[in-house]
């Protein structure tokens, strides 16, 4: 993982994407930052179990976390877009909790934990804000499996509609927006076959609520997608 050039960071995260309990202490991490570095696609940066070393935020790119369980299979457990923390659900059991891997190019902050340990905040107040913003991520990863319980229209609704809210809290449109994941692993993640989501688009794009070019999501219609993710309550 080769560091760029040291440059001043002026990334900044957004206020909105985090509870405000904790904006300060996030906005605090990106002071404390070491240079930026890229990784490559298909490069690991984080092995499943391996020793925490401290946190990382992705400016631009997209990077996947899977977890492999004991019977041998694979769980595609999150994405990480542009602003996202990755190794939150590291700290509480010192090591990562899977192996995150580049998606495609991505440039990246990294935060050694030791640095943390210089906010401007006490001691205790940022170990307890960060600890429960770890168990808040690591929940996060078991919504995800749980999602399976819902059909398949639901989970894809629900998906695109967190995908969009991530990009408007950090100033991007929440209407169209480039995911780099392929139709594969976005159904891994989702729990579903890729014919299944292929349909699913298909049909979202015939009823006007989706439009899908490569890689470019564009959300036609919020309140019908809406409306599908939101059957989940009346089940």
């Amino acid at each position: 993982m080769p560091p760029l050039k040291s440059q001043e960071n002026q990334y900044f995260v957004s206020n909105n994407a985090y509870p405000p309990s904790i904006a300060h202490l996030i906005q605090g991490l990106n002071k404390k930052s070491q240079a930026l570095f890229t990784l490559r696609k298909k490069i690991i940066l984080t092995k499943q179990n391996s020793p925490f070393k401290g946190l990382y935020i992705p400016l631009s790119g997209i990077l996947k976390q899977t977890h492999q369980l004991k019977a041998g299979d694979e769980l595609l457990t999150h994405f990480f877009l542009p602003g996202d923390i990755i190794g939150l659900d590291a700290m509480g059991e010192e090591s990562y909790f899977g192996t995150v891997t580049a998606i495609e190019t991505s440039c990246l902050l990294h935060i050694p934990f030791i640095h943390i340990e210089d906010l401007s905040i006490s001691r205790t107040i940022h170990i307890q804000l960060l600890n429960c913003l770890s168990r808040a991520i690591h929940n996060e990863h078991k919504k995800a499996w749980q999602m399976n319980n819902h059909p398949p229209d639901i989970r894809l609704a629900s998906f695109l509609i967190n995908i969009s809210l991530h990009f408007r809290n950090r100033g991007f449109s929440p209407h169209c927006f480039r995911l780099g994941m392929s139709r594969n692993e976005i159904a891994q993640y989702l729990g579903m076959a890729s014919e299944t989501l292929s349909r699913l688009i298909s049909r979202f794009k015939q009823e006007g609520v989706l439009s899908v070019i490569s890689h470019v999501f564009c959300i036609l219609n919020t309140e019908s997608l809406a409306a599908i993710a939101e059957q989940r309550r009346r089940r």
